[in-house]
């Protein structure tokens, strides 16, 4: 993957509905996107409504990940030529301006998927990767701030391991892009194949999810179906 991923949190405009916002982001506003020059990969992350969260889960209806090679490349995207031309007039028809937010962040791989030499794994999970995935399952956490420990610890791949997750990645803000801070302090992504495989995952060790979970002081989460569009 390239060195920086941003993420862009998408709220859902007031007065619309969430068929119409997710169709839109998809088409025509993911088919325009996938234009700009600057982006390496690009994700649609689509939130999808879970009980192993509270009410606050639809802050945020989607989130846009794409990956770029340079901080400046970060610095200038709003400047780029087609995302200017095309996209920028397209997004006060389904996303609330006002609380849209932007993290430009660096990777922390710290699963990127299952051990060929582990014995328990099914060859399909041994088959998992991002790169190769057009859909898969994901939650997405933005630390706002820490609690009693910090929300990076040590043990986190064992929690990761624990609840099933066959990728997990924390990441952090690119000082260069965001010299005065971001809005997180950092992301935490889970991934798995499916939502029956998180749902499952998860009710295997309630314990190591609820640790991820709780462990910031203010974050703000919700699950994902997560289409890769390029």
């Amino acid at each position: 993957m390239s060195k920086l991923k941003m993420f862009g949190a998408i709220p859902r405009k007031p007065g619309i509905t969430q068929q119409y916002f997710h169709d839109h982001y998809r088409h025509p506003h993911g088919t325009m996107g996938r234009r700009i020059s600057t982006m390496m990969a690009y994700t649609q992350s689509h939130q999808f409504h879970s009980d192993l969260l509270g009410d606050d889960q639809t802050y945020f209806e989607a989130c846009a990940e794409v990956w770029i090679d340079r901080p400046q490349d970060a610095i200038d995207f709003g400047k780029e030529p087609n995302y200017v031309e095309h996209v920028l007039d397209d997004e006060p028809l389904f996303v609330d301006l006002e609380k849209l937010e932007f993290l430009f962040a660096e990777e922390e791989v710290l699963q990127g998927g299952v051990d060929w030499n582990d014995p328990e794994a099914t060859y399909g999970d041994k088959l998992f990767r991002l790169d190769t995935r057009p859909i898969s399952v994901k939650f997405l956490q933005f630390i706002i701030s820490n609690g009693d420990t910090p929300w990076d610890r040590d043990n986190d791949l064992e929690l990761g391991r624990k609840i099933g997750a066959l990728r997990h990645v924390r990441c952090r803000p690119n000082a260069v892009v965001h010299p005065d801070g971001a809005f997180a302090i950092g992301v935490r992504e889970l991934y798995w194949p499916t939502q029956l495989a998180m749902e499952e995952g998860i009710a295997q060790d309630k314990a190591a999810w609820e640790e991820l979970l709780h462990r910031p002081r203010k974050s703000i989460q919700f699950f994902a179906t997560a289409e890769r569009f390029m």
